[in-house]
């Protein structure tokens, strides 16, 4: 996944280049992997189905709990990046890159079920992250206020970020 010093670096690269910042949150994520295992589990309670209560489910699509719900949205999550053109980074696993025929470029930054997408092409970056919100069920959060516990005020010449309320969360 991506490392603190990659995201910090990118801030800063939207501070000095005046680059376009914005993020989504993939709501209910680990839902969305795929299983490539067989893997049965016993009818949840509420949905026991009357006259087959000794019947268990095939799982087609990773629960929150399950020990390969993480890695099976990894491989949903890359495998959409790629069909929309972008490749990832070598140095970091949650860096993609995408590089238009006209030269632009929109780099998305991905922790978990959390994104920011940023480039100089507002239109373009924006139309990366709609195809993510058609894709997926997400929050827009397009004015980017926290990520990775990194609360962000971002202005025209500067990104500031501070880690205040998670050090009061720790002193508490």
């Amino acid at each position: 996944m991506i490392c603190c010093e990659t995201v910090c670096l990118m801030f800063s690269l939207v501070a000095l280049e005046g680059m376009y910042m914005t993020g989504l949150d993939v709501k209910t994520a680990f839902l969305y992997g795929k299983l490539k295992e067989e893997i049965y589990m016993k009818q949840p309670e509420g949905f026991i189905i009357k006259g087959h209560e000794d019947k268990v489910m095939c799982l087609k699509h990773a629960l929150y709990g399950l020990k390969q719900a993480s890695l099976a949205w990894w491989h949903e999550l890359e495998t959409f990046m790629k069909t929309q053109g972008f490749h990832r980074a070598s140095s970091d696993a949650g860096v993609f890159i995408y590089k238009h025929h006209n030269g632009k470029i929109v780099i998305a930054l991905v922790y978990i079920d959390d994104g920011i997408f940023l480039g100089y092409d507002r239109s373009l970056v924006d139309k990366k992250k709609c195809a993510c919100l058609e894709h997926w069920e997400c929050w827009d959060t397009s004015n980017v206020k926290e990520f990775l516990g990194m609360h962000i005020n971002q202005t025209t010449q500067c990104v500031e970020i501070d880690q205040i309320s998670y050090l009061k969360q720790i002193l508490a």
